[in-house]
């Protein structure tokens, strides 16, 4: 009697079971039936009762149901006409979700230890052929405003490789295949983190978008101000020297230079500049940080001239090396006048006779100066024609001093012209 009723018990928990596991006949009626929402109410009914399951069916339907009802607003999109993008966004989401706890479930051992997959390739083949989705969805929810939902769909659509549908050998070829797509993605939330103030989140993903070769000034400022707003100095100036150096932005290479001036060091702005030249020597922006930290900061003029001048035979054309080549002989002939060096020229003091040829000789050596300094500035006009204030005023000083009253009107007129 007693094994009868135990048998008696048994069949009650398998009916139970049967319950439960036909509410996933019933759902998948309700969808053929077109009635899409009352069947995810009954998949919901049959999920959050333990005694169903057929969890990894039911999950999977679900997943159909929720593409079923993004596949309208995704034909509208594709054919350019007006869609739901809360729907399409909202369904997505809902089918990859659904697709990825079938596969779990799919793949989960029963209670005898077996595994018994039915849905592998069904769901394996919908997430791969939804996965862009994400990024669309990510655009659709920037454009209505909503960033946060934007870095969800992002953060998603980035992640998707790693989901366990996919082997690592498909994981590694996605990411190859897509991987234009995802260092924009990355960029696009360095971007979005930056603007929320997500310091760490946006040095996160700038440092997988630098992984690019496009677009790469952006991201060193979001970079390099995101190591500022935590505070990290030392990490921010690193970041601008790679910066300078992958680009070659002269905004950037100033921005060194100027760091190191005002802080008076020079040590370390001469390490800066021999590392460039020793790991680039070929490179004309490694001969031309040299000379700046010469020009501007030990003032060692012929010195600057040589880096320059290799700067110069690397790109003859190079407007900013063409510009402090002048200075170096600007700035040389002015500070030797400051430091006395001159007793004649420019004092002011009556020459006599006797001090004449001393006269003539201080003053042949100035005007070499400017001599030499005049073709390098006339280059930067040359290459440079319609942005006169980075020559009008050198030109200015040099025509004055070799007394080219002719040369000098014109400028001044120029001069003039930009007040």
């Amino acid at each position: 009697m007693k094994k009868f009723l135990f048998s008696i018990a048994l069949v009650g928990v398998s009916m139970m079971s049967f319950a439960q596991n036909s509410m996933y006949f019933k759902a998948q009626d309700a969808m053929n039936a077109g009635k899409l929402d009352d069947a995810l109410s009954m998949i919901e009914t049959a999920l959050v009762n333990p005694k169903t399951t057929k969890i990894a069916d039911l999950y999977n339907l679900a997943a159909e149901i929720h593409a079923m009802k993004l596949n309208p607003e995704l034909m509208n999109a594709a054919k350019n006409l007006p869609f739901d993008t809360i729907k399409f966004c909202t369904n997505l989401d809902k089918a990859m979700s659904f697709y990825q706890k079938s596969h779990e479930a799919d793949v989960t051992p029963d209670k005898k230890g077996k595994v018994k997959p039915r849905f592998l390739k069904l769901n394996h083949d919908r997430i791969l052929s939804m996965i862009d989705y994400y990024n669309y969805a990510a655009v659709f929810a920037n454009n209505m405003g909503n960033q946060d939902l934007s870095l969800d769909y992002f953060a998603k659509y980035l992640d998707m490789p790693n989901s366990p549908v996919f082997s690592a050998t498909e994981k590694d070829s996605l990411m190859q295949v897509k991987k234009v797509a995802y260092l924009q993605t990355a960029k696009n939330m360095a971007i979005l983190h930056y603007g929320k103030k997500n310091h760490n989140e946006a040095l996160k993903y700038s440092e997988i978008a630098l992984q690019d070769t496009e677009g790469l000034r952006d991201l060193f400022i979001i970079k390099m101000q995101s190591h500022l707003a935590l505070g990290d100095t030392t990490a921010w100036l690193n970041t601008l020297k790679d910066a300078a150096e992958r680009t070659g932005d002269f905004g950037f290479m100033q921005n060194i230079l100027y760091h190191y001036v005002t802080t008076n060091d020079l040590a370390g702005a001469q390490k800066m500049s021999d590392d460039m030249v020793t790991s680039a020597p070929e490179s004309k922006n490694s001969w031309y940080m040299k000379g700046c930290v010469d020009l501007n900061m030990t003032k060692n003029y012929p010195a600057a001239r040589e880096s320059f001048a290799k700067a110069l035979a690397i790109d003859p054309n190079f407007v900013e090396a063409n510009t402090n080549m002048a200075y170096t002989y600007i700035n040389e002939v002015v500070t030797r006048k400051q430091n006395g060096e001159f007793k004649y020229v420019g004092t002011g003091k009556n020459i006599s006779q006797k001090e004449l040829p001393k006269y003539q000789k201080e003053l042949a050596t100035v005007k070499k100066y400017y001599e030499d300094a005049l073709p390098y500035m006339l280059k930067v006009r040359e290459l440079k024609p319609e942005s006169p204030k980075d020559w009008a005023y050198a030109l200015q000083m040099i025509y004055e001093n070799l007394v080219m009253k002719a040369e000098k009107k014109e400028v001044d007129a120029i001069i003039e012209g930009m007040r």
